[in-house]
């Protein structure tokens, strides 16, 4: 015995209503349709005909609380959701799971040489910053600027000791 169905798009076609608002339907009276495997709801004709007699109601003002559904006809029988079985090959199972494993290694090769790329431009950002300090260091010292400290007594100034503004002690943190 074949039972034509229908999906809720084609249900909300011939009704006439959203596909939301046959969903609404449907879920409110949950024994009266039931879900396939997937959750989707699937209608027969006597399902139809449910939704057709509750817009019917609804278009005469009545509210879903105040719907009763009529009894379903004894003679049809209940209908049971079917079970789709796949029969797959075991070594086509494991093929599968392999080019899954080799896709996803791959992905991960390519996210890591992004981010390898990534740090390489960012370091050689920093060496260009620094060979620019450099040359300002050496050009202040070419230009007769001499330290008040002799070179055996200079020592690095803490934190606490630099006068920088706030933003420019925050740059300079970034290289320690």
């Amino acid at each position: 015995m074949n039972v034509k169905t229908m999906k809720t798009k084609e249900a909300s076609e011939l009704l006439g209503v959203s596909q939301t608002t046959v969903k609404r339907w449907a879920s409110h009276f949950p024994p009266s349709f039931p879900k396939d495997r997937l959750g989707h709801y699937v209608f027969s004709d006597s399902e139809i005909s449910l939704l057709l007699y509750m817009k019917e109601q609804v278009d005469k003002g009545s509210s879903l609380e105040q719907i009763v559904l009529p009894e379903p006809d004894v003679a049809e029988p209940i209908r049971k959701p079917e079970i789709v079985s796949f029969s797959l090959d075991e070594n086509e199972v494991f093929s599968r799971i392999r080019e899954v494993e080799r896709s996803l290694t791959q992905k991960a090769d390519e996210v890591v040489s992004a981010q390898v790329l990534q740090h390489r431009s960012e370091l050689d950002e920093l060496r260009l910053m620094v060979a620019q300090l450099a040359a300002t260091v050496e050009n202040l010292q070419g230009n007769g600027v001499k330290s008040t400290l002799p070179l055996d007594e200079f020592r690095f100034p803490a934190m606490g000791e630099i006068s920088a503004p706030a933003k420019k002690r925050g740059f300079f943190r970034t290289f320690f």
